[in-house]
């Protein structure tokens, strides 16, 4: 078989390739003459020929718009049906269009081909109402270039914070119909902030076999819910599938879509598959080479349960602009407390408390967060005691967003606290869930008696003056909470520099701690720096994200290697070429974590904790394509930035050297303090 690109609309060729299109109209659907000429003029339109060139096989006819390829045409001559002319002619669309996000088609239903466009490895994504005069319905089938450098594996990062699981079609099912408790236990929330539950692409196939097209959008709508897992090289998931099938020979189209799910599980980087299917669990040994976990749901949270460790703070985006946040008032509070009320917990008692921040709406600040109409927190803040911000009602609903949500709130107290002078914040709501406590140790909140506590202290100090600041009681709490023993290596630098984490944003003076200045574009530091902490219910726009995120990664050049962690840092931000605005420092932070690996593997590995691009991470790789990542975390923007001149000149007085920071510069730690008590002010 031979395949060439027909160009010329005035060639014999391009004749019988339209009188080919004619001949099969009543399926193909109308085309004019003059798209076809079109499409064949920018190359478009790939034939088939014998292998002597003399007979027409067939041909694909498409488009490009959106960075999609679109199949217009896939016409196979009658006498060649059945030879593989039309896989011949798909793999060359394939093979020639890499660059694109992927393939798209439609197809009507009644031609009953779905088998078709499966065995090309193409998906039904949606049904849509054809235009032809009867308006049958059509299925829009996909299939996507996997992209290798950002899209075909699952985050390193993630997968170190999260046990990544797959889901079958069953488990899928008996969550969408509320069936088979076992399965329903996977929406747990607890579950959710340990676990990603995924699907396979191979679950469109079986959502598109539903009896009715209500069933097939009801099951599509629910896939919101999960992710999907990514389809990584096709060949691969070839001979994976090759191999599974001489395994478990299937007999159905539900066994063969079983074994499609697990190929996909395989080659995806999937830990687990959760399926009820007696026979694939009496083979779970067979999938261990794989590093593939076949396993019941409810072997899979007792899995997890068993292994629950409290999770290093990892933002995730929100739905944005979905995010609604509006003041409980007299008119609706029935609705919230009965939203919020807990389990044994007294009404009135409840309505209490709401009823009192209400009337007194400048010493208390009650917040409800939604997403598309549904209510998921509920919030109050109390200022009516001096230097202290107290939290009597910390609240969510079942929802996917509960973990994030609750560290996003932490931080937001946080920042409140801080930026109103006010050393103290208490949690007192009795009725927090074993998740939100793991979030709130994790904001280095510390337990005593029967509320968490978290110091906020906008002070410069000797080590010795700490003690007058907080009991001795409270600084032994902190290091029986880090584990910290006298006889440990060190431990009077990790001693200083936990209790100066906990009680951020205190700075020790007697603390000899690695500190760098590291300089930062202005295009990045305003993505990172731009100061909207006023605008406190906007802070929930994605746009503004970082400001609430307590963790961020920072590229630099592999080439020097002389950061070290952990470590206070000063961000420089170098002069803009647009506005001439001079070289300053607007911010700290603290260096947690530094990778020095290649460029790739660590942009896939923090690629949700930063604001690059692929594009940005490439240019700044070395020769060897290394680069280095460093995790940076409570960041405090400066109430004014520290300006040139006053650098200069501390420099000189201080170092005996002029300022020049074209790459990290490591400074005294009093040097740090001078320069962090001018932004201060």
């Amino acid at each position: 078989m031979i395949l060439k690109k027909i160009k010329d609309p005035k060639s014999k060729a391009y004749k019988e390739v339209v009188d080919l299109g004619d001949s099969n109209s009543r399926t193909l659907g109308f085309l004019p003459e003059s798209a076809f000429a079109k499409y064949a003029s920018d190359g478009q339109l790939i034939a088939a020929y014998s292998r002597d060139s003399k007979d027409l096989l067939g041909y694909i006819l498409y488009r490009v718009s959106y960075n999609r390829v679109t199949i217009v045409h896939l016409c196979v001559a009658k006498e060649s049906r059945g030879s593989k002319v039309a896989l011949a002619l798909v793999n060359e669309l394939k093979s020639s269009t890499t660059q694109f996000d992927g393939i798209r088609l439609s197809c009507r239903n009644d031609y009953g081909i779905d088998h078709v466009w499966e065995s090309f490895n193409f998906v039904p994504m949606k049904e849509r109402i054809g235009r032809s005069s009867k308006k049958l319905p059509l299925t829009v089938w996909w299939y996507p270039h996997h992209h290798e450098d950002l899209l075909s594996q699952i985050s390193e990062y993630e997968l170190k914070n999260k046990v990544v699981a797959v889901i079958d079609m069953n488990v899928f099912l008996d969550i969408k119909d509320g069936r088979e408790e076992e399965s329903l236990a996977l929406k747990s929330d607890w579950l959710l902030s340990e676990a990603i539950l995924y699907y396979t692409r191979e679950i469109h196939n079986e959502i598109n076999r539903g009896a009715t097209s209500e069933i097939k959008k009801s099951s599509r709508k629910l896939l919101n819910y999960f992710r999907v897992l990514p389809f990584k090289a096709e060949q691969e998931f070839k001979e994976v599938l090759k191999e599974l099938k001489n395994q478990f020979p299937a007999k159905s189209k539900n066994d063969k879509s079983d074994l499609r799910h697990l190929a996909y599980s395989i080659i995806g980087g999937a830990q687990f598959f959760i399926t009820r299917d007696e026979e694939l669990l009496a083979s779970k040994d067979y999938f261990k080479k794989f590093e593939l976990q076949i396993s019941r749901p409810s072997e899979f949270i007792t899995h997890l349960d068993e292994n629950i460790q409290v999770s290093k703070y990892k933002p995730q985006r929100l739905i944005g602009t979905n995010i609604d946040s509006k003041r409980v008032n007299s008119e609706n509070i029935d609705f919230f407390t009965n939203k919020f009320l807990k389990p044994n917990e007294k009404k009135n008692q409840f309505q209490k408390t709401i009823r009192k921040a209400l009337s007194s709406p400048k010493q208390f600040e009650l917040i409800t967060i939604s997403a598309s109409e549904e209510v998921l927190a509920l919030i109050i803040f109390d200022r009516s005691v001096d230097k202290k911000l107290s939290i009597p009602v910390f609240r969510f609903l079942k929802s996917s967003l509960k973990i994030t949500l609750s560290k996003h709130l932490l931080f937001k107290a946080i920042l409140t606290s801080t930026n109103e002078s006010r050393t103290l914040i208490e949690i007192s709501e009795p009725f927090l869930e074993e998740e939100i406590l793991n979030s709130i140790k994790e904001a280095r909140f510390i337990k005593d008696g029967d509320v968490w506590k978290k110091f906020n202290y906008k002070k410069i100090v000797d080590f010795i003056q700490i003690e007058s600041l907080i009991s001795k009681e409270y600084i032994k709490k902190i290091e029986e909470n880090m584990e910290l023993q006298e006889e440990d290596d060190n431990y009077d630098f990790l001693k200083r520099y936990n209790l100066e984490r906990h009680l951020s944003p205190i700075k020790i003076k007697d603390f000899d701690i690695p500190t760098y200045v590291i300089p930062i574009k202005p295009v990045w530091a305003e993505q990172l720096f731009d100061d909207r902490s006023n605008e406190k219910l906007h802070l929930f726009e994605a746009e503004n994200e970082l400001l609430l995120n307590r963790e961020n990664v920072y590229y630099r050049s592999a080439s020097k290697r002389s950061l070290k962690a952990p470590a206070r840092i000063l961000w420089y931000i170098s002069e803009n070429p647009v506005t001439k605005e001079k070289g300053h420092i607007k911010a700290a932070s603290y260096i947690d974590e530094i990778f020095v690996d290649d460029a790739k593997k660590l942009f896939r590995q923090f690629e949700q904790l930063g604001i690059y691009k692929w594009r940005d991470i490439s240019r700044t790789a070395d020769s060897k394509s290394k680069i280095m990542a460093f995790i940076f975390s409570d960041t405090e923007l400066f109430k004014k930035p520290v300006d040139l001149k006053f650098l200069r000149e501390l420099f000189e007085l201080k170092e005996d050297k002029n300022f020049m920071v074209l790459s990290p510069v490591k400074i005294k730690p009093e040097m740090y303090l001078a320069i962090y008590k001018r932004g201060m002010e």
